[in-house]
This record gives C-alpha cells, structure tokens and sequence, in this order.
C-alpha cells in the first residue's frame, strides 16, 4: 500500500500534538519498517523545516528533515503539477496541489486530518489516519 502523508500527519508525529501524535507516530513506524509506502510532497519538506525549526531549532529541524528524506519517498512538484492543480476544483491551492501529486505518484490514499481535503477531492481516496490504521 502507498500512502502520502499531508504536513498535518508528519507534524502531528514530529511535535507530539496530542492526541493525534500516537496516530502519526504509528503510521511513521510502520513506513519504516515497510508495511507501508510512505510519501510526503516536496513543499512538505519546507513547509516541516519552517515549522520544526520554529518549536525547535534549526538543529532538530535539520535532524528530522534528514531522518524523513532519508526513511521515506519525497513526491517532487514540477510547473505542470503547478498548472494541473490550478485546474482542479478545490479552493486551497496546497490541497489542489496534493492531490495533484498523490495522482501523479499512484498512490492509494492521501492521509490527513484536513476535513475540506476530505471533502473536496475525488482524485485519490482521502483517510484519516485511524482510517488508515485500520486497513492495515
């Protein structure tokens, strides 16, 4: 199964935001020992750097970017991604963009807490992470 996380997921793990943290953490776990394929968006990456580095400096932040890129698959964004989700009928542009990148890398679900992508997309199933867990 492949699986891409929304930022939401990966901080909710990194941060210990309770109490989705013991969600994210499991799912992290299971990526890492393969039961699972893991993906997370280029932008994610910044996006967590920028985040991270604000509750814990710039060091941590370094760390765990480092242990993600080197654990998990980073779903890169071209000008055409960019183009295709401007085109897709979900008011927030990041969303779009997920979706647009979850399609494109074949994955089964896009994994978040985000209710409006939830609701908004129908180009690749959208689960929270119980939902995920679940199927596993």
């Amino acid at each position: 199964m492949k699986a891409l996380l929304d930022t939401n997921i990966i901080m909710d793990a990194l941060q210990g935001r309770q109490p989705f943290d013991v969600e994210a953490k499991e799912i992290l776990r299971r990526g890492q020992n393969k039961e699972i394929n893991i993906l997370f968006t280029a932008n994610s990456v910044t996006d967590i750097f920028y985040l991270y580095s604000k509750a814990r400096g710039i060091r941590s932040a370094r760390s765990a970017i480092e242990f993600l890129l080197n654990t998990y698959s980073v779903v890169d964004i071209t000008q055409n991604d960019c183009i295709n989700a401007l085109k897709i009928p979900i008011e927030d542009f990041e969303d779009a963009l997920v979706a647009e990148c979850a399609k494109k890398a074949g994955v089964d679900y896009i994994v978040t807490r985000d209710d409006g992508l939830q609701d908004e997309t129908s180009l690749v199933s959208v689960i929270s992470p119980s939902a995920l867990l679940e199927l596993l």
